[in-house]
């Protein structure tokens, strides 16, 4: 207990110029005499604290003092915070406490060089999030409600592997319980989700194409695009998959999984861009604006 106290001590006492004894014995709630013997247990360690009487006064550490952190040069010291940093980014709420720490001992300013807003996820979705996260870092179980692309619903238990981003999709590679198998869960799909304290033995996932779950199977897409749409253009498409045309229309051309979030994509294009191939897509595309044609008659 009195190791735990003395090593914050010393971090309270790298982020602030001074505190009091009595700040200090109200914080770890002991007398105001144990706080005095720990610092003479600090200094006699040849720490650099010292106490001073009268107004202003208290327990401080010289200023020019920090720790000895030799063993780390100060591209590793940038490398470890800036890690930390975009474990943050991702909602890490444990991620905040030890940035400040590292920060302080390696005497440099943190690293906010990562930011990612989750501003078109609900609450809830960052629930999801961060409950995965944990369980992955912990090995521990989960349980979720999972929907399939036909929207049939089964509750499942997995070993949490990995969180994957692909093609602006959140991915949990697991190995699933009910399956006896490792699969591929689309985050969107997933519901009531439960942490566990159930812990397991870390497995390697396999190559992608060995899941089952979500069929990673992209599918080569040409559309030809109206000039007004030419914000869209270059802001969702890399530029080496854009042709300008003549007429100053572009043709683009992606590799997206086919599913009903493809099509709604394009179709949120309306009457500004219309597919060439393959041609089965502009099929389903016609069929689903036929039927929205309906819901208006």
């Amino acid at each position: 207990m009195q190791l735990n106290r003395l090593f914050e001590t010393i971090y309270i006492l790298l982020n602030r110029k001074n505190v009091t004894a009595k700040e200090l014995s109200e914080k770890f709630e002991v007398s105001i005499r144990t706080i005095y013997r720990d610092v003479e247990t600090l200094s006699a360690t040849g720490l650099p604290i010292y106490m001073s009487r009268g107004n202003g006064g208290g327990i401080s550490l010289l200023p020019e003092f920090v720790l000895n952190k030799t063993i780390l040069s100060d591209s590793e010291k940038n490398d470890i915070l800036s890690a930390l940093q975009s474990l943050n980014a991702v909602n890490a709420s444990s991620t905040n406490n030890t940035l400040s720490k590292l920060s302080t001992v390696f005497g440099i300013d943190s690293l906010n060089w990562i930011e990612v807003d989750y501003s078109d996820w609900s609450d809830t979705k960052k629930t999801v999030f961060e409950t995965i996260k944990q369980a992955t870092v912990n090995r521990t179980l989960l349980h979720f409600n999972y929907y399939n692309k036909n929207g049939d619903s089964s509750r499942r238990t997995v070993e949490p592997i990995t969180l994957w981003f692909k093609d602006k999709t959140w991915y949990l590679k697991a190995f699933c319980l009910n399956k006896d198998d490792f699969r591929v869960f689309k985050l969107n799909r997933i519901q009531n989700i439960e942490g566990t304290n159930e812990h397991f033995e870390k497995k390697d996932f396999p190559n992608i194409s060995a899941s089952k779950e979500v069929t990673i199977q992209s599918t080569k897409i040409v559309i030809k695009v109206d000039s007004s749409q030419s914000y869209r253009v270059y802001d969702e498409f890399d530029e080496k998959d854009i042709v300008k045309n003549d007429d100053d229309t572009y043709t683009v051309t992606m590799n997206f999984v086919e599913d009903e979030w493809v099509y709604g994509y394009l179709l949120s294009f309306g009457n500004y861009a219309k597919v060439l191939e393959p041609p089965h897509i502009k099929d389903i595309l016609v069929d689903r604006m036929k039927k929205s044609l309906e819901n208006y008659s």
